[in-house]
């Protein structure tokens, strides 16, 4: 699926804006590859479009991101509340699990803390 595509789809699945619906997809990509050890960031980044591709590899985890909560994350870079963060995670991650394999989203659902797994349902 394409990067446009995607962007498509978090509004369709959100109602946000293009431009708030691309942040919400950029943050989600860059949130997730934060968490996930090298192997699972390159399998994950390879079936994204290239746009994401990029961003998804370019990530570089500290021991402080890998633990932060995802929600508290996209509020901090995002600055907004967390109901919307949390909107704008479901709504990324719908598009996502649309356009990458049920195996890879198992993949990465199993790096996830499980208090994030269970968000994203």
């Amino acid at each position: 699926m394409r990067y446009s595509e995607l962007i498509k789809k978090v509004q369709l699945y959100s109602g946000f804006s293009d431009a708030e619906s691309q942040d919400a997809l950029d943050c989600m990509v860059e949130s997730l590859a934060i968490h996930l050890d090298e192997g699972e960031r390159k399998d994950f980044a390879s079936q994204l479009p290239q746009e994401l591709q990029n961003m998804a590899l370019s990530v570089l985890p500290t021991a402080e991101t890998s633990r932060q909560d995802m929600v508290e994350q996209f509020m901090e870079v995002e600055g907004i509340p967390e109901a919307r963060a949390k909107k704008q995670m479901l709504s990324a991650w719908r598009a996502l699990k649309d356009g990458i394999s049920e195996g890879e989203i198992n993949d990465i659902r199993a790096q996830l803390p499980q208090k994030t797994v269970a968000m994203l349902h």
